[in-house]
């Protein structure tokens, strides 16, 4: 898992990437409602504070059907997305999340989504999500002491789908083919994320994670991350 940077200047535009989702902002509520077991690694809920090395919350969550998709449905999303239709919203039902989901670029020089927001990155040559490339999702974990939209993200596991929605009410159903906790300085250089992609629809979903410990700073050292591609 690694890649040579590119440069200096992009080192640290990667840099700024990896620490997506990870300032502990303002509480806007949580995106799971509340039946997988959740992680024992989540812990108890963090404190508000921006430094606070508590372990991230407990978030039960209600599952909601995965069915596979049609291919009919999956051709007719997938036109609207070559057509250059941009994703509108995601739904993640292994964890019982559906979210509006906006293009963001760099907030403060960071990958940085507002609490309550999931965002797709829209800089370093990434792709809308559902195109061929590799698109960049990310949220938050925890914001002002409660569950953000990311919360139960840690909890994907290997074939859970991944629906994004668009505008004429299309959807594609993507499916979850790795997890893994990744060093955010590892991040900066994973060809999965970063690499050039040109013959795959990737979504690759990143939030922080605590497994790793903490930072002198109080924010976390890794981020969960969740690759998902088109099923065959």
């Amino acid at each position: 898992m690694t890649l040579p940077r590119r440069s200096a200047l992009a080192a640290g535009t990667l840099l700024a990437l990896a620490v997506a989702a990870c300032s502990d902002e303002e509480s806007s509520g949580s995106g799971s409602s509340t039946s997988r077991t959740p992680s024992t690694t989540s812990g108890t809920t963090p404190s508000a504070s921006s430094t606070s090395t508590s372990a991230d919350p407990t978030v039960d969550v209600t599952a909601s059907p995965d069915p596979t998709q049609p291919a009919d449905a999956r051709d007719a999303a997938l036109a609207d997305v070559d057509g250059g239709a941009e994703a509108i919203s995601l739904a993640i039902p292994a964890v019982g999340l559906r979210t509006p989901l906006e293009a963001q670029g760099l907030r403060g020089g960071v990958v940085n989504p507002r609490p309550g927001q999931v965002i797709w990155f829209t800089g370093y040559e990434r792709v809308r999500p559902g195109a061929t490339g590799t698109s960049v999702l990310a949220g938050h974990v925890v914001s002002g002491g409660a569950p953000d939209r990311f919360a139960a993200l840690e909890q994907l596991e290997v074939g859970d789908g991944v629906v994004l929605g668009y505008p004429s009410g299309t959807e594609v159903r993507f499916e979850v083919t790795s997890t893994d906790i990744v060093d955010k300085q590892e991040l900066t250089s994973d060809p999965s994320v970063w690499g050039r992609n040109d013959d795959t629809r990737r979504i690759v979903l990143i939030t922080c994670d605590d497994r790793l410990g903490f930072r002198e700073d109080g924010h976390r050292t890794a981020n969960f991350v969740a690759v998902a591609e088109l099923p065959d």
